[in-house]
């Protein structure tokens, strides 16, 4: 019976390794998706942004950064900036010592009928100060000891109320402010494009902005097609979706059963915002090759960032309404737990196992430890 048992494992397995050299293994790629504001106001919304505390020459540049990187496509947002603060209040919103006063920039926000007050305060910076106060004095190398680096903290006051109802603290240097916003990565030095990128960061209070998310792309190394996909997933790598599915579909439709292209194909309709696209993409790559939902894992993905979507701009869902339902919850004013517990369901028999999850010596899905060695076909 052992030797019986054995048999049909080393068999599975060597089923199992030639369709892993067809299928190939995965690899990550970098995906630009939205994300919901910190703060959601539901409709239309007055932001006031007080003067920016700490080191004057790199507030003085930020606080501008700020102004010029207003979203322009937020028709529900309105924004009123130090020097229209002052206009209106008809006082300085600095106090003695050239720091901006908190009780001054309430009230001007007050008195311009704004919901929210955004203050900012620079925490640490390692800047090169001569560069942005415009001189060509170089650097010293012994000052330079720390990598160029930003971190700002903002607090944002409820105006209505003098409460604080958030803060968000940014730390930024050059990797990440190109790796966050790639068009920066031919805008001015470091310092300039750090700047920049925490200005842009500044307003994922208040406004749907966009993050770097990595998804797992499929990489198949010797089915049809294969050349193809790779070489798109070098493009996708580099971040250049437009590219990427341009091969994956040159792939997919000579080889209309290669499962990584159609998968891939999915997450490029993500990239441009077409989910119910790439929701019919996954049902190509979900095909009888592949025994089950086996593409369960990228619908789960695909619809996470479709309900972030939803979220960041307040759409309702979708017609259809949602692939996966939410989880159940308990009733309003339940001691239980918000999530109710699942019945742990029995092992099934090993004839009913996809063949190609068989390892040797180590239980299938859904099996314990105790309930694999405890089968009397395993002795």
């Amino acid at each position: 019976m052992l030797v019986r048992s054995v048999s049909r494992v080393l068999e599975r397995v060597g089923c199992c390794a030639i369709l892993i050299a067809i299928a190939g293994c995965q690899m990550t790629a970098p995906m630009h998706v939205w994300k919901r504001p910190i703060l959601t106001s539901g409709g239309p919304v007055r932001v006031a942004v007080a003067p920016i505390e700490g080191e004057p020459q790199i507030a003085e540049r930020l606080q501008l950064a700020i102004e010029t990187t207003k979203p322009q496509s937020m028709p529900q947002l309105s924004v009123l900036f130090p020097s229209q603060l002052e206009q209106i209040s008809e006082i300085q919103l600095a106090a003695y010592d050239g720091q901006p006063s908190t009780m001054a920039a309430l009230s001007a926000a007050r008195r311009g009928e704004a919901n929210y007050l955004m203050m900012g305060n620079i925490l640490a910076h390692h800047l090169e100060l001569q560069e942005i106060e415009g001189t060509s004095q170089p650097v010293p190398q012994s000052n330079k000891r720390d990598p160029d680096s930003l971190t700002v903290q903002w607090m944002v006051i409820d105006v209505s109320t003098g409460q604080r109802v958030g803060e968000h603290t940014i730390t930024m240097n050059q990797k990440e402010a190109e790796k966050n916003f790639p068009d920066l990565a031919f805008v001015g030095n470091a310092d300039a494009k750090i700047i920049a990128a925490s200005a842009r960061r500044s307003w994922e209070l208040v406004v749907p902005t966009t993050h770097v998310d990595e998804v797992v792309i499929d990489l198949p190394w010797f089915s049809p097609g294969s050349t193809s996909v790779r070489k798109g997933n070098g493009y996708a790598r580099q971040g250049r979706w437009d590219l990427a599915e341009r091969e994956w579909q040159e792939a997919a439709d000579m080889h209309n059963w290669n499962t990584a292209a159609w998968t891939n194909l999915a997450f490029a309709a993500v990239a441009h915002e077409d989910f119910q696209l790439a929701r019919d993409r996954l049902r190509h790559a979900d095909t009888q090759l592949w025994p089950g939902d086996e593409t369960k894992k990228e619908l789960q993905w695909i619809e996470g960032k479709q309900r972030e979507y939803h979220a960041a701009f307040e759409l309702p869902p979708p017609s259809d309404g949602w692939s996966i339902p939410d989880p159940p919850t308990a009733p309003p004013n339940s001691q239980n737990p918000t999530t109710l517990p699942t019945p742990a369901s029995q092992p099934k028999s090993l004839d009913d196992q996809p063949w190609y999850t068989a390892i040797p010596f180590i239980p299938p899905p859904g099996w314990s430890w105790s309930q694999w060695w405890s089968q009397p076909w395993v002795w």
